[in-house]
């Protein structure tokens, strides 16, 4: 039998393995994600800062190639930070972001997260089973019935963590589309 700490060690393993596969072999990377993924434990009080990865793009229809070389130029995503106190957190951006959104938000406030960067986009968490992932608990990551979320994408999004090993969180994004929800995207968080 396992002990906790190998059982860690064999999914970060295998997180590492379904990367370098999304490079080699898309198709592949993708279904070892989705098993790495079921094999995760849902994280309890995660309390601050944490560093963002974007992982792969899910959409489909061509775009994930496009969606992958736009955001390995300029992601302005830093993360999220949480409060477990107030089950709820905020993502992490970069300025450059923050002058964006002034512009194309213009009456959405973002926050100054100091060295972290700028926080926007509350969500609220809770932990529970995955609402796409059959089996799995997971922290919901929760931005739809925020209202001072914009309509539209972000109130249609619903991110789902599991834990990998100490410090390693693998998420899917999730987002409402006619009605169903729909793999967008994978990311990690780091401590």
């Amino acid at each position: 039998m396992e002990s906790s700490g190998e059982l860690t060690s064999v999914r970060t393993a295998a997180y590492w393995h379904a990367a370098g596969l999304l490079r080699l072999e898309r198709p592949t990377g993708l279904t070892a994600l989705e098993s790495v993924f079921a094999t995760g434990d849902a994280p309890h009080q995660l309390r601050g800062p944490m560093r963002g990865r974007f992982v792969a793009s899910t959409i489909g229809h061509h775009l994930d190639p496009l969606f992958e070389a736009f955001t390995s130029l300029w992601l302005p995503w830093k993360g999220k930070t949480f409060d477990p106190d107030a089950e709820s957190g905020r993502n992490l951006f970069t300025a450059g972001a923050r002058r964006m959104m002034r512009v194309t938000l213009p009456k959405y406030r973002t926050s100054d997260e100091g060295a972290c960067g700028y926080g926007a986009f509350r969500f609220i968490t809770s932990t529970g089973p995955s609402a796409f992932t059959t089996g799995v608990d997971v922290l919901r990551i929760d931005y739809r019935d925020v209202p001072e979320n914009p309509s539209w994408p972000v109130r249609k999004i619903l991110d789902e963590l599991v834990m990998i090993d100490d410090g390693l969180y693998l998420g899917q994004a999730l987002m409402e589309f006619r009605g169903s929800l729909r793999r967008a995207a994978w990311f990690v968080l780091e401590r």
